[in-house]
């Protein structure tokens, strides 16, 4: 999956150690990522939820601060494993975006 987005992003694997952030677009909690949390994750992790679907209580993505407490679960169950959301259905430029903002807009 890192070879995958590293080709997408246009880095090598070089210059991703060395700054995993340079070039990266401005990917922030306004312009991207609460808007990506409410499309895909708060259906069933939000406080609001009634029926969460077995989303644990307490993995909630309604601010900011929770999604930095779950960022490594949230990178692991939707990037890596990609068992997030259930069912799927994320656009590729999403899950791209995602990464992006997990590594330097978080």
């Amino acid at each position: 999956m890192l070879l995958f987005l590293l080709a997408c992003t246009g880095a090598s694997e070089d210059t991703a150690a060395i700054d995993p952030c340079e070039g990266a677009h401005a990917v922030s909690w306004v312009g991207f990522a609460d808007g990506f949390f409410a499309t895909y994750c708060r259906s069933c992790h939000s406080a609001e939820t009634q029926d969460r679907f077995g989303a644990p209580v307490g993995m909630d993505f309604d601010t900011l601060y929770q999604v930095r407490t779950h960022a490594a679960a949230v990178r692991v169950t939707a990037l890596e494993q990609g068992s997030m959301p259930v069912g799927g259905g994320v656009y590729e430029d999403d899950l791209i975006l995602l990464d992006e903002w997990l590594r330097c807009g978080i």
